[in-house]
Order: C-alpha cells, then structure tokens, then sequence
C-alpha cells in the first residue's frame, strides 16, 4: 500500500506512484489544482487541472466485476458550495483496494484525475447527473484528510502527534453548528439540542425503523425530527427526556407549516445526558465520531441552561415514590418473566426500595416464569409485577432477567374492589399500555449508564427483609396508607389524567406523527394525514347488520348484500322454468333427479362435477343445481363445498341471474358485479373436472365474473375539544376488528362481537364524554364534486379489547 504519512508544505506532494495519501487540509494538494464545484461538472470538461472537495456519507464494500477487476463505491458531498450536491464514485483496481482499506466514513476527500461518465443511477438516487471514475493507472489520486479517525482516537492520536500537529488537526476538524430558530426549508445542518419529547424506534411500513422527537436551545426554537434507518441501534440513543443530542447533516423541510428534521445520507447523531454533572459520554452505535473540547463546552451550555430553565419535568419515580393513578418512568432491574399470552407479557422488577401501597401480585404457573426461582422468591416482598401489552410484548421477549431497563409512561392503576368489603381488596396493579403515545415503552439501558450505576448503588443496599410491612399492618389492624387513601376516594379517582388514559385502539404506523386537534384536520386543504385522539360520539348504521356491503374493485360501486326474501323470490321464479332432460348427464358431469313433495315443481336437479368423489370427499365437489329453494340450498350446502344455481334452456344450462350468488360455498354466498361481468357458457365450467380443488376466484375467472367483495362500512363520528369529524372506518375495517366482513354475514358469534365492540367504542345511553379515548390516523380525501371526506387508517384495536 503506498501511503505517505509526511505533513509537507510550499510545493506539495508529489502523486507519482502514489494514489492515495493522508493529508491533514488542501494546503499539500499540487498547485497547479483548481478546485470544481459538482453542480457545474460537465461531460465535455478537461478534468485534468482540477479536484473536487468531498465528505464521505456512503461507503459500499468492495468486489470484484466479471473480469476480476476490483471496484467501490462511494458518495461523497461536495464541500466547495452551500448546496453540498452528493455524487458517486468509483475507484477500480489497486485504488479500489487501497480505497476500501483507507477510506472510512466522514472522511475529507480530495479527487483528481477523475473521469466524468454519465450516472445511470439519478432517476432513483437523486444524486449529481454524472459521476466520478479513478483508476491509478490513469494517473488518478485520492488526497484524505482523516477527520473521524482523527476524532475518534482522539486522546490517542492527539498525544502521539506533535504540539503543531495537534493544533493543526483540531483547526481543520472544527464543525459549524446552526441555532434551531436559524434554520430554514432546504436546509442541510449541525445542531445540537435538549430532548423535550420522544417515541422509541418502532418498525416503520417499510423495512426501516423510525425515531420521533422534538428538540430545542437556547434559541427557544423547536424542531420536530422524523428519522429513519434500517438499524434501529444507529438511531439516537435517546433515554428520557432532557437528553441532549447532536445531529450532523441533518435535513430541514417544511410540513404542514412547521420545519421537520429528517434523515439524509451521512446523517449522524450523538446523544448524551442532560443532567449536570455526569459524564460527558456520547452515546452512539458509530465506530468513528467527532468529539472536541468545543462539543464539550456546548454540552455543559445546554445542560446548565436546561436547569435554569427547569426545562425537563422529570417523570421518574422510584417505587417507594408511587401513588395511585399516577403515570411515571421506572428505571429498574428484570427479576423475571413470564408470556401470558400472545397481547401479554408479566414482568417482575424492582428498584431496591419498597412500594407503600399493597400490590397486586400476579398468578402465574412458577414453570412458565423465566428466571431465578431463588431470586424471585427472595424478592417477592420487594419486586412489583408489571402487564405489558400489544406492541410491548415483542420488546419483552427480547429482555433477559438480570437486564437493566427503564419503562416509560408505567401506570399505578387502583384495582376494582370486587369483594364485599370495598376497602379489603384495593391494592395497585401496574400496567404497561399498549401504543406509544407519551413516549411509552421499553429501553434496554447499558451497564456503564449513569442512570444504572446509580441503580446498582440502591440495590446493593437494600434489605430484602422477609416481613411484608403492610400485611403486618393488616394482621395487627394497624392504618396503612391505603387506609387514609380509601378517605379520599373521590379525590383520587378524579386525579386520572384524561390525556394519558388509555387508548381502546392501537396504531400500526405513523407512530411518530403528533396528535392534531380535528379543527386542523377540518381546515386542512386535502389529501392530508393525521393522527387524532378522540372519542366517538356516534356511529351508522345502528343497526350492525346493515354495515356489511358488497363492494366491486373494478366499478368501485356499493350495494347492499341481498337478503332471504330477495333470495327466495330469484330461487321461485326459476324453479318456474322446466328440466330439459336432453342436457343430462353430460360428458363432464353427471345428473341426478329427486322428487319433492311440492305440487308446483316435482323434481329438482343435481349436476356433480367428478361424482366419483362424492362419497369419498363431498366437501370439495362442486355441483350445478336446479329448481331449488332456499331451504333446499341450505341443506345442501351443509353437505357439499360449492354449489352453484344454474337453470335451462333449450340448448344448455345458464346461471341465474347474478341478483342472486351465482356461488355457495358451505355458508358463504358469492354475488358478481351485473355491471363488468361478461358471463360465460355454463360449459367453461369442464375445464375445472382436470382440477383437484376450486376456489371462489377461479370458478368467477372461468365464467367471466367479476366477483364482489364483502367489506365494512361503518361511519364514525369522532369529536375532541375542537371539533367533530365523520370518518369511514372501510378499507381497512377488516384489520380494525380482526375478522372479515365475509366471515360476520355467516357467524352469529362474530356478529355479536361486532355489536359488543361498538358498544363498548361507543356504549349507548351514556354521557359522550365517558366514552374511551380513540387513536386512529386518519386521512382527508376530496371527491370529484369536490366533497372532503375521512378515512381511518392503520388503526387496530387493542388486543386486551
């Protein structure tokens, strides 16, 4: 590897027979280089006499192409303009290895004897139209100055480095950072900030995780940020807030009238803690950062800023501290664990100190919990058992007793008496509340984290004394705390704070977006997204039937499912029409006739498809019939899988009009859409005799049908403080209440799920305000006449529900 690790000056540094070099800034390029800004390369340019400034954001690993030619990729941002343009480059052969093996992330590149080559890439990656090719045998050099290297060994190097060299390092590796109330639409920035509000990184739509929070300085400006990255350990390592976090190379947009920060390529992000007087540790997944004495300084500012400002509310509270209804942080230690079921997940923690209120104590099977069965008993008196629930139960299946871990929003709920005696039953359950509003979940914390070396110090000296203070309280009829708190019963009850009660529904996405008031979404120009918190108020049609319609994809019309009386009323008029025996036992299915009792129609027809299986598998024949009533159709399909209604003419059989289903299949009856179909000759149906199973979409397909779809459509009315909404719970209802529309119209059980989960959404003959929170995204939408209407979207109820 040619490396040449001398600091010149005056003449430079000579590139023959070296391709890559370490510098320390631009002073020991060649003088005869002129500096290039990206945006104005052009194909047609003598790229001899010129280099081009970059700071690496991408770096891929290096391969080999067909011929065996080494080649890697890079992105690096051009650092002669504001704009700061990304283009790609690639070095190939021995440059490309010494390229892979030098080069690192953050890295100041200078570039020459490159050539210009038209990028196939810039419809997808929205990067410069050209891009940049070097090859050591074209006389091309890489000059780099080692910015993260330097940094993050920085006590090492700085040491091992001359008193001028050091100087000259820190100068060149110093980062201009903006004021949050500085920054403008476009934007790409340094800036540092104080946590006033977070979520934790959850798995977006996609294949990314997504990391929400708002920050601020000094400035009193605040930003809301929205980051993402396919490694949720390289998103900011955020513990509460207060926090303080650095951004490099974050973009600003506008949203919705506010400035947004998001991530772009080469964003990178330190988080430390807030509180005065611990370490100055950056937290970070990175291998190579930057970290002066200026960071440091910065740091101290905003923490002693933070304190005058009594900025941060700290929501912490040891269990000692813990009062009835209240929502708080727990930093605490695993005991153990237990899977109740798929919605649920028992915890068992503690903290060292002892809560004052009797708790209530989870029954579980000893062989299902997951830990120390010594430890767990010697604890019993001092651990507390924590529900968590939905989207919390795939964090806890990560966690491992003996784990340090700091829960979020925890909830001291006072347990319904359920005895006799109202007071000899209260005690506090704690729960984990399905969603992330308010910042609620899960953070595994590190052992070298201030917050745990603090723990550790109170657990090491708690007495884990076997006597339960509150049952001796009991036994000797002693006044406990919960006595004096059973006085206040109505004071305590109307403590509960209405903006962390929980939430009957559970978002699937979008998790980071903040709630809006509904006069936002009503004022908002669409198509808009939201996410709302509000209860509902009503909802149509009341009769719970009546929500199930059929639906056509290809039209987009709706129509009401046909009921018995329609049904019958098709199956009469064509029990009128006559057998044509010359169009029996064809040569794809066989006919039988069966006499009936009934004076007008004497005889109905059964035609089987494949009647040898019919005594081996009734299930998956399908049969024509004819003459039928409804009666008769429903005994029928108790007995064979599909069941289709067919009648005659003179030259063959026809299906019925597509009034009635032209498919039965066991309790499920398909309806086609009369407007897109194009029926088919009954005949079609021969091919399927070669099948070995029938689906609804199939047979549909093979005679021309263009089969409707059973759906929900159920209106909402959603009101908060501000305003009321009517929203469609549609398109995505069947995800909402996790059965389908098809399977509600045949189920009696789902159909009374269906009206129990309404009343309990919006329970009858009861004050509106009482009703339960409601999260849902929402989404605004106008039709062609220019109506705005509402939607729910990726909305779920709660599993407890």
């Amino acid at each position: 590897m040619h490396f040449n690790l001398g600091f010149q000056t005056g003449e430079g540094i000579s590139t023959k027979n070296m391709p890559l070099h370490l510098v320390t800034d631009e002073s020991f390029l060649p003088k005869h280089l002129t500096l290039a800004e990206v945006k104005k390369l052009n194909l047609d340019d003598c790229c001899t006499d010129m280099y081009v400034k970059g700071l690496i954001l991408e770096k891929w690993p290096m391969h080999s192409l067909a011929n065996d030619e080494k080649i890697v990729k890079a992105v690096i941002q051009d650092q002669a303009t504001p704009e700061h343009m990304p283009i790609n480059v690639f070095c190939f052969g021995t440059l490309a290895q010494e390229f892979s093996d030098s080069v690192e992330k953050e890295d100041l590149l200078f570039l020459t004897g490159f050539a210009l080559v038209k990028s196939p890439t810039v419809k997808y990656d929205k990067r410069y139209i050209c891009h940049l090719e070097l090859f050591e045998e074209k006389g091309s050099t890489v000059f780099v100055c080692k910015h993260a290297t330097a940094a993050v060994h920085e006590d090492v190097t700085m040491n091992s480095m001359k008193k001028g060299e050091n100087q000259t390092v820190e100068k060149n590796l110093k980062y201009a950072y903006s004021k949050i109330n500085e920054l403008k639409p476009g934007m790409l920035a340094n800036i540092y900030g104080v946590v006033t509000f977070f979520k934790h990184p959850f798995l977006s739509k996609g294949t990314d995780y997504c990391s929400t929070l708002t920050i601020t300085d000094q400035t009193g400006g605040k930003l809301s940020c929205n980051l993402f990255n396919e490694k949720q350990d390289a998103l900011p390592q955020i513990y509460k807030t207060g926090d303080i976090v650095r951004f490099h190379r974050i973009k600003i947009q506008q949203f919705q009238g506010e400035l947004r920060g998001i991530t772009n390529v080469g964003f990178s992000a330190l988080t430390f803690d807030g509180r005065m007087g611990s370490p100055v540790s950056p937290r970070t997944s990175s291998k190579s950062y930057h970290f002066s004495d200026e960071d440091r300084r910065i740091v101290e500012q905003l923490r002693q800023w933070t304190m005058e400002q009594s900025l941060i509310l700290e929501p912490t509270l040891k269990l000692s501290e813990v009062q009835p209804q209240q929502f708080f942080d727990l930093i605490c230690q695993l005991v153990a664990k237990a899977e109740m079921d798929r919605s649920s997940t028992l915890l068992k923690v503690w903290d060292g100190t002892k809560c004052l209120y009797p708790i209530h104590k989870v029954q579980v099977d000893g062989e299902v919990l997951e830990g120390n069965p010594a430890l767990i008993f010697e604890l019993q008196n001092i651990s507390v058992d924590i529900m968590a629930y939905d989207n919390h139960t795939e964090v806890a299946k990560c966690l491992k007793p003996g784990a340090y871990v700091r829960i979020y929003n925890l909830h001291a709920k006072l347990q319904a008496s359920t005895g006799s005696d109202p007071q000899s039953s209260k005690c506090i359950e704690f729960y984990l509340h399905g969603g992330t509003s308010y910042g609620r979940g899960i953070k595994i914390l590190p052992e070298d984290c201030y917050d745990v070396k603090e723990l550790k110090k109170v657990l090491e000296s708690a007495e884990l004394s076997s006597n339960n203070y509150l049952s001796d309280c009991t036994l000797l009829g002693i006044s406990s705390p919960l006595n004096e708190l059973a006085d206040n019963k109505e004071k305590i009850y109307t403590r509960l704070e209405r903006c962390q009660e929980e939430s009957v529904t559970v978002l699937t996405s979008h998790q980071h977006m903040e709630k809006a008031p509904l006069i936002n979404v009503k004022t908002c120009k669409p198509p808009q997204k939201f996410c709302i918190r509000a209860k509902v108020e009503s909802y149509e049609p009341k009769r719970l039937y009546q929500c199930v319609k059929l639906y056509c994809p290809t039209c987009k019309t709706l129509q009401e499912v046909p009921d018995e009386d329609d049904i019958a009323h098709v199956l009469q008029e064509a029990s009128k029409k006559p057998l044509n025996s010359k169009l029996h036992n064809m040569s794809w299915y066989n006919t039988v006739l069966f006499d009936k009792k009934n004076q007008d129609v004497n005889k109905i027809a059964l035609h089987f498809l494949d009647f040898e299986d019919v005594v081996q598998d009734p299930e998956k024949t399908l049969i024509l019939t004819e003459r039928v009533t409804l009666n008769e159709i429903n005994q029928l399909s108790r007995k064979f899988g599909y069941i289709i209604l067919v009648t005659s003419t003179e030259e063959k059989l026809t299906l019925l009009d597509l009034s009635a289903p032209f498919l039965i299949q066991g309790q499920l009856r398909h309806y086609g859409c009369k407007h897109c179909s194009d029926v088919q000759d009954i005949n079609c149906l021969q091919q399927l005799t070669t099948h070995q199973s029938w689906s609804a979409s199939t047979i549909s397909q093979i005679l021309g049908i263009h089969l409707l779809h059973y759906v929900f459509m159920i209106k909402l009315t959603l009101k908060d403080e501000t305003a009321s909404v009517d929203a469609m719970l549609w398109e995505e209802a069947e995800k909402f209440f996790k059965f389908r529309a098809a399977e509600v119209i045949a189920s009696e059980v789902l159909q009374e799920q269906l009206e129990l989960t309404m009343n309990m959404l919006c329970p009858k003959e009861k004050n509106p305000d009482t009703h339960p929170w409601f999260e849902c995204c929402i989404k605004s939408y106008s039709s062609e006449d220019q109506i705005v209407s509402y939607q729910i979207f990726d909305t779920v109820l709660a599993e407890k529900i």
